[in-house]
Order: C-alpha cells, then structure tokens, then sequence
C-alpha cells in the first residue's frame, strides 16, 4: 500500500501509512523504507528524510545497498549533495545502480564537472557504464562546454556500443548540439537513426538546428520527417516553430499550424505559444490574437507573447491595455513581460507609466534582472531622462554586454557621442565582449556628429579585432555616416562595393542624404533600386518628389506624385500621441475617426483664427 500510494503521486498517503504500520508494530523491511524515503523527496521534506535515516541506522538497514541507494538518491534530489557523496563514500559495495544515482545526483545539481570527473574514476575502477550512465554524463558534460570531454563520452558510448541506443544517441545529439558542434551531432543521426520511427532523435536533432540558428535546416529535416511518417509532438512542433518565427515563413507557418488542428492531439499551452509567437514575428497580428483568444489554457508566456506581438507591430498602446488586462486576471509578469512593456512605454515615452512598471518591477524583485535593467535604461533615455538611465546602470553589480551597448546608445541617442564612446573604450578595457549592437550604436554616435573618420575606424575593424561580420544595419549606417557630411560619391562607391547584395534600408539611407544634399542624379538610382525591391514603398515616392521640388523640378516632383497616386501608393498618415490620465490618444493627419474630431478641430480653428490676429501669415504658394 505504502509503495502503490508513492508511485502514484499520494506521498502524503503513503507517510500516513507508514506510521500506522509503525504504530501497529510492524518493523518496516527495506522496500517500505525505500518507498517512505521516496515520499519524502515527493513532499519536499529533508526533515522527513533524516528522521526516516535515523531509524533505519538503528534498525541495521544502514549496510543494505538498496537502502543505501534510495538513501543517496533521497539526499541528492532534496539538494544535500554533500550528505549523498558521503553516503557513497561509505557504502561497502557500488553497483550499477547507485554509480548511476551518484553521477546523475551531480548532474541534478549543477556539478557537471563533478560528475564527469566521478564518471572516468569509477570507468578506472572497472564500472561499465549503461545507457543510464551515458544519458546522466552526457547531460553533464553539455552544460560544461568542452567539446573535447563530449567526444570522450561519446567514444565510449561507442565502444560499448550503446551509441545506437535511441536514448543514448538522443543524449548525444542534445549534446553536440549545446556544443554547436551540429556536424557530430548530424553524424550520430544519419549513422544511427536516419530511419528510425520515434521521434526522440529526429527532435534532438530537429531542435539542435533551430536553437543554433539553423533555421532552414530545421525545417528541412522536419519536412524528412513527416515525409517518413515520424509522428511529431509537441516538442517538434515547438522547435518547428521557432525556426518558423526565425525565417518568417508565414505561409509555411499556416501549414505546421493545420497539421498540429488535424492531428487532434491535446497539445499542451506551449505548442500554441510558438506558433503564437511564430505569427507575431510574421507580423500577423490577427493570427496572434485568434490563436491567443482559442486557447483553453493561458500562461504567462502567452500573455507576454500576446504583448510583445502588439509591440512587434507598433500598436503600443494596445499592448499597454494588454498587460493591465493580465494584470487584472491574476497573471504576475515575469521579466519578459515587464522589458516588453518598457519597450511599449519607451516607444510612446510614457515616462509617468515607466516610473509605474519600475516601481512594479522593485515590489516583484526583477529590477536588477538583467533584460529588465537595459529595457529601463532605454526607457528612460527614450523618455529624455538619461540621468536616470545613468542610475540604472551604475546601479547594475555587474553589467553585462546587453547593459553596456544599452547606456551607449542612450547616451548616442541623445547626441552626447563623447560620453558614449568613452563608455564603448571603458567596456573595452573591461575585456566585456562587444557584439554587433554595440559596434551598431558606436557608428550611429560617429554618424550623428559627423565623425566619419573615426565610425570609419570602427568598421573596419569589426571582424578583424571583435570578431563580428558586419550585417546589413551596420552599411546602411557608414552610408548615413557618410551621407550626413555630404560625401555622397563616397557612399556610392562604399554600396558598390558591399560584399552583400544592398537592401531598400541601404538605398533609402542614400536617398535621403541625396535630398538633404541636393543630389538628383543619385537619388534617382537611390530610387530606382528601392521601388526594384518594394514598389510599394511611399516614403521612396516622397523623397525624390522632394528633392526634386527642392531643387527647383517642380514639374518632375508633381509628375511623381501623380504617379504614385496612378499606382495606388498611398503615403503613411502622420501621427502624434498624448497620454491624458494614463489613456494613449493618437492623432492623425486628416483623421476623422477620433471620437472628439468635433472639439478638437474646432479648437484648431480657433487657435488658427488667434494666430492669424497676432501675426502676419506668410504666402507660401508657389508661382
């Protein structure tokens, strides 16, 4: 009864039943106190446990290795490490069993090295090692990042032959894989499991590709996958996602998301967080919503979820009345949901709610979490407080890389370049590894104060001496570095010359520098190359209309406009916002949707009625 009670999950059952029986003077054997020790582990409770080992050291059941072994294993899942390695260290014999419950007590635990390490001793000793020892040991040596002990376990998973075993090569795949050593990884699969019909190593490995970045080889193999009929779940399904988010293939998203409705599996809330999540980085705000509104089960990830997809597309203030919602029911947000919101405050620099969600942030503990320091930095910057995004940081024990390229670009932001590289020199001297947003912030600095020859510096030793490959943001930046200062010959010369192929951003950088500058020639190729990309794209038609306007083509600037009217092409409506009593208010250019239109351009009127009695208007017609 005391054992069915405890494999069962009843632990409390089972405790009520062992005192009865003690009550009733029946002398517990090893099985009972194997199963009490294991509801003690169930309950949560070390006090439990000492006391069930007290009785069975004066019962003489100390020098039964089954005891033994429950006894280890009851120390070590409750977190008492130390009181399980010395229980090992006294045993009188080791079996399989308790070398496996030791190695895998250190894993457990967070001592990776430690369990490796105990791993070649007892393998000294003559231990063979099972598929058990290899999974716990492989884990272990996951988390350690040192290929070279992977490959050692590995080598003797496959002396023993055990490299086959679906759990083994399992194991070893989801270890390569932390390793990013993904050829290894796809070498144990196409050995051993190119064929195979459970889905375990086609996850590992499907999961591998997605979490390394390998998007399109995720889904490829996931394509292999169904073609040889492996039934996905809900671990596929996530990482399939994921590398769907990644690509934004949102129609090859629409597909995955059909399979998983007509495989009318009980899918858990996760699955439905990817593909929510999947759809928000497609930009389909629509499908986020739906999906979110259809599950039976929500989460505080698809809350967070649900927010940062508002944010993704700009509808802030939506997200804003999201997360009080989420509030509202229950829901305590963690320090996603909170570095979201701070984002949505910052794009709509609602100071008065970002001192809100810091002080909500202080009350959960989370304010010196990383992600949320550097989104409250942003936010304070972004809100034109960059002496309290300067106390955020410095507040910060140990700012990481994320901290750091966040108070440069407050301090960019705000046009104080000095102050910002002197920070990017001091992160340097700190040996903090600079990635491609920190190189992003520094260009944009040089670029905003015209420093070309030292932005210029920084490129060209991105890859050299920071190890990171320049990307598409990082050109359009040295084409507005050089743009800015009317080097447009230059800028023309450095895209010609771009290993990659330029994008619109790349091009309409140009051209806006060419209307700045006056360049028509070049900004008529500036334009070219955009509406070859995006012939939908307004500001494109805008800006060379512009220039040429600007430069006395009238004619041609109309000509454009008439244009881009023919073919449909409507231009973005200006807006601006206020928040009155913490409710978001938009305005747009001409908007009639505004439920106070009626006051507000009656107020307009008379506001332009008083100007025009105090100053003379000037004419601005054009002959």
């Amino acid at each position: 009864m005391i054992v069915g009670s405890t494999e069962n999950g009843f632990f409390l059952d089972g405790f009520k039943l062992f005192c009865e029986m003690v009550n009733y003077g029946i002398l517990p054997d090893k099985f009972a106190y194997s199963a009490i020790l294991q509801t003690s582990i169930g309950l949560d409770c070390v006090e439990l446990g000492k006391m069930v080992h007290a009785q069975i050291v004066v019962c003489g059941f100390a020098t039964h290795t089954f005891v033994s072994v429950s006894l280890l294993n009851m120390y070590a899942k409750l977190g008492l490490i130390e009181d399980s390695f010395k229980l090992f260290g006294i045993m009188q014999e080791h079996n399989q069993v308790s070398c496996n419950a030791m190695i895998s007590g250190f894993t457990a635990n967070g001592l990776h090295l430690e369990a490796f390490d105990l791993f070649l001793k007892l393998k000294e000793e003559g231990f063979t090692p099972d598929k058990y020892t290899i999974i716990s040991v492989s884990k272990a040596v996951g988390k350690l990042g040192d290929l070279n002990k992977g490959k050692t376990v590995h080598h003797i998973a496959s002396e023993l032959h055990l490299d086959s075993n679906v759990l083994v090569g399992t194991a070893l795949i989801d270890m390569y894989s932390k390793y990013e050593s993904l050829s290894d990884a796809r070498s144990i699969f196409d050995s051993n499991f190119n064929s195979c019909r459970v889905n375990t190593p086609w996850n590992a490995m499907v999961s591998g590709y997605s979490q390394c970045g390998y998007s399109q080889e995720a889904l490829d193999l996931f394509v292999r996958m169904c073609e040889n009929n492996v039934q996905p779940d809900l671990y596929t399904y996530c990482s399939v996602f994921n590398a769907i988010a990644a690509l934004k293939y949102a129609h090859f998203g629409k597909e995955v998301h059909g399979m998983v409705l007509k495989s009318h599996s009980k899918l858990k809330t996760s699955v439905y967080n990817a593909i929510a999540d999947a759809y928000a980085k497609c930009g389909l705000l629509e499908d986020v919503r739906k999906v979110f509104d259809r599950m039976e089960e929500r989460d505080i990830v698809s809350w967070t979820t649900l927010v940062a997809a508002y944010c993704q597309c700009s509808e802030y203030d939506e997200a804003l009345i999201i997360f009080s919602k989420m509030r509202e029911e229950g829901f305590i947000p963690n320090q996603f949901t909170f570095s979201t919101v701070l984002d949505a405050c910052a794009s709509l620099s609602l100071l008065d709610y970002g001192r809100q969600v810091h002080g909500l942030l202080c009350k959960a503990g989370l304010d010196a979490d990383k992600c949320t320091e550097s989104a409250l930095v942003d936010m304070y910057a972004k809100c034109g407080f960059i002496t309290d995004s300067r106390k955020v940081f410095e507040r910060s024990s140990n700012p990481d890389t994320v901290s750091w390229t966040a108070i440069i670009s407050a301090y960019a932001q705000h046009g104080l370049v000095e102050d910002a590289l002197q920070l990017f020199m001091k992160m340097e001297q700190l040996g903090m590894k600079v990635n491609s947003v920190t190189l992003l912030c520094v260009l944009f600095a040089c670029s905003h104060r015209g420093m070309v020859e030292e932005g210029l510096y920084y490129f060209h030793r991105m890859e050299e001496c920071y190890g990171v490959v320049p990307e598409m943001e990082h050109y359009a930046c040295v084409v507005d570095l050089l743009g800015r200062v009317g080097c447009l010959g230059e800028a023309m010369e450095f895209i010609e010359k771009m290993p990659i192929e330029p994008n619109e951003m790349v091009w309409q950088t140009l051209l806006g520098a060419c209307r700045v500058h006056g360049n028509v020639e070049l900004g008529e190729i500036a334009a070219e190359k955009i509406l070859s990309i995006r012939p939908e794209y307004s500001s494109t038609y805008v800006l060379l209309s512009n220039t040429y306007m600007e430069t006395g083509s009238y004619e041609d600037g109309l000509s454009l406009r008439h244009m881009m009217k023919d073919r449909g092409v409507k231009k973005e409506a200006g807006c601006s916002w206020i928040s009155v009593k913490g409710e978001v208010h938009k305005f747009y250019a001409g908007d009639q949707l505004h439920p106070q239109k009626d006051h507000i351009y009656a107020t307009l009127e008379e506001l332009r009625m008083a100007i025009e009695s105090l100053y003379c208007i000037p004419e601005l017609s054009h002959e």
